[in-house]
Protein backbone atom coordinates (compact mmCIF):
# COMPACT_ATOMS: atom_id res chain seq x y z
CA UNK A 1 0.00 0.00 0.00
CA UNK A 2 2.62 2.83 1.19
CA UNK A 3 4.86 1.95 -1.75
CA UNK A 4 2.00 2.11 -4.11
CA UNK A 5 0.99 5.42 -2.77
CA UNK A 6 4.62 7.01 -2.71
CA UNK A 7 5.06 6.01 -6.24
CA UNK A 8 2.20 7.94 -7.19
CA UNK A 9 2.82 10.60 -4.85
CA UNK A 10 -0.58 10.66 -3.47
CA UNK A 11 -2.11 10.57 0.35
CA UNK A 12 -3.11 6.91 1.32
CA UNK A 13 -4.77 5.64 4.67
CA UNK A 14 -5.86 2.52 6.01
CA UNK A 15 -9.66 2.52 7.17
CA UNK A 16 -11.87 -0.09 9.14
CA UNK A 17 -15.39 0.41 8.13
CA UNK A 18 -17.16 -0.70 10.86
CA UNK A 19 -20.56 -0.94 9.20
CA UNK A 20 -21.32 -4.74 9.09
CA UNK A 21 -24.54 -6.32 9.55
CA UNK A 22 -23.81 -7.23 13.26
CA UNK A 23 -22.50 -3.91 14.61
CA UNK A 24 -25.09 -2.03 13.16
CA UNK A 25 -27.72 -4.76 14.54
CA UNK A 26 -26.15 -4.60 18.07
CA UNK A 27 -25.74 -1.13 18.47
CA UNK A 28 -29.57 -0.74 17.92
CA UNK A 29 -28.95 2.45 15.81
CA UNK A 30 -31.58 3.13 12.53
CA UNK A 31 -30.54 4.72 9.41
CA UNK A 32 -31.72 5.20 6.29
CA UNK A 33 -33.39 1.62 5.27
CA UNK A 34 -37.06 2.11 6.41
CA UNK A 35 -38.80 -1.12 7.47
CA UNK A 36 -36.84 -3.45 5.52
CA UNK A 37 -33.77 -2.42 7.26
CA UNK A 38 -35.22 -2.46 10.44
CA UNK A 39 -36.06 -6.18 9.81
CA UNK A 40 -33.25 -7.21 9.09
CA UNK A 41 -32.02 -5.78 12.19
CA UNK A 42 -34.38 -7.44 14.62
CA UNK A 43 -33.36 -10.84 12.32
CA UNK A 44 -29.79 -10.44 13.11
CA UNK A 45 -29.99 -9.27 16.66
CA UNK A 46 -32.59 -12.58 17.07
CA UNK A 47 -29.73 -14.69 15.46
CA UNK A 48 -26.78 -13.43 17.18
CA UNK A 49 -28.50 -12.68 20.52
CA UNK A 50 -31.56 -14.81 21.22
CA UNK A 51 -33.82 -12.51 23.28
CA UNK A 52 -31.49 -10.16 24.69
CA UNK A 53 -33.05 -7.25 22.32
CA UNK A 54 -36.52 -8.54 23.33
CA UNK A 55 -36.75 -8.91 27.21
CA UNK A 56 -39.72 -6.92 28.53
CA UNK A 57 -38.96 -3.54 29.68
CA UNK A 58 -35.71 -3.41 27.78
CA UNK A 59 -35.94 0.08 25.92
CA UNK A 60 -33.72 0.66 22.76
CA UNK A 61 -33.68 4.62 21.98
CA UNK A 62 -32.09 4.49 18.80
CA UNK A 63 -32.00 8.41 18.96
CA UNK A 64 -30.29 8.43 22.33
CA UNK A 65 -27.27 6.00 20.64
CA UNK A 66 -26.67 8.38 18.03
CA UNK A 67 -26.33 11.23 20.26
CA UNK A 68 -23.96 9.65 22.60
CA UNK A 69 -21.83 8.03 19.73
CA UNK A 70 -22.96 4.61 19.86
CA UNK A 71 -23.37 4.58 16.47
CA UNK A 72 -21.08 3.11 13.59
CA UNK A 73 -20.49 5.82 11.23
CA UNK A 74 -21.74 5.31 7.56
CA UNK A 75 -20.27 5.28 4.97
CA UNK A 76 -20.95 8.82 4.15
CA UNK A 77 -19.88 9.80 7.16
CA UNK A 78 -16.78 8.30 6.60
CA UNK A 79 -16.08 9.70 3.71
CA UNK A 80 -16.92 12.96 4.68
CA UNK A 81 -14.15 12.95 7.70
CA UNK A 82 -12.04 11.27 5.49
CA UNK A 83 -12.58 14.92 3.06
CA UNK A 84 -12.48 16.86 6.05
CA UNK A 85 -8.93 16.04 6.95
CA UNK A 86 -7.53 16.07 3.53
CA UNK A 87 -8.29 13.38 1.74
CA UNK A 88 -9.28 14.11 -2.16
CA UNK A 89 -10.24 12.01 -4.99
CA UNK A 90 -6.76 11.04 -5.91
CA UNK A 91 -5.70 9.45 -2.40
CA UNK A 92 -5.42 5.90 -1.98
CA UNK A 93 -7.83 4.18 0.80
CA UNK A 94 -7.52 0.30 1.63
CA UNK A 95 -10.85 -0.54 3.51
CA UNK A 96 -10.36 -2.69 5.96
CA UNK A 97 -13.68 -4.68 7.16
CA UNK A 98 -15.74 -7.02 6.48
CA UNK A 99 -19.00 -7.52 4.33
CA UNK A 100 -20.79 -3.99 4.56
CA UNK A 101 -24.39 -3.72 5.20
CA UNK A 102 -26.73 -3.46 2.03
CA UNK A 103 -22.99 -2.64 0.80
CA UNK A 104 -24.27 -2.15 -2.78
CA UNK A 105 -25.91 1.08 -1.78
CA UNK A 106 -23.69 2.00 0.79
CA UNK A 107 -20.37 2.02 -1.03
CA UNK A 108 -21.57 3.77 -3.95
CA UNK A 109 -21.42 6.83 -1.89
CA UNK A 110 -17.95 5.90 -0.98
CA UNK A 111 -16.73 4.96 -4.38
CA UNK A 112 -17.36 8.31 -5.88
CA UNK A 113 -15.70 10.13 -3.52
CA UNK A 114 -12.50 7.97 -3.65
CA UNK A 115 -13.00 6.28 -6.78
CA UNK A 116 -9.14 4.66 -5.86
CA UNK A 117 -10.91 2.93 -2.53
CA UNK A 118 -9.40 -0.85 -2.27
CA UNK A 119 -11.51 -3.52 -0.71
CA UNK A 120 -9.54 -5.89 1.35
CA UNK A 121 -10.33 -8.09 -0.92
CA UNK A 122 -8.98 -6.89 -3.43
CA UNK A 123 -5.43 -6.70 -1.83
CA UNK A 124 -5.69 -10.39 -0.55
CA UNK A 125 -6.13 -11.31 -4.43
CA UNK A 126 -2.89 -9.16 -5.30
CA UNK A 127 -0.97 -11.48 -2.61
CA UNK A 128 -1.98 -14.63 -3.48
Amino acid sequence: MKQHSANNSAKYISVHLRFEEDMIAFSCCIYDGGGEEKLDMDVARERGRRGKFTKPGRVIRPGDNRLNGKCPLTTLEVGLMLRGMGYDRSSNIYLASGRIYDSERHMALLLDMFPLLQLRKRLILCWV
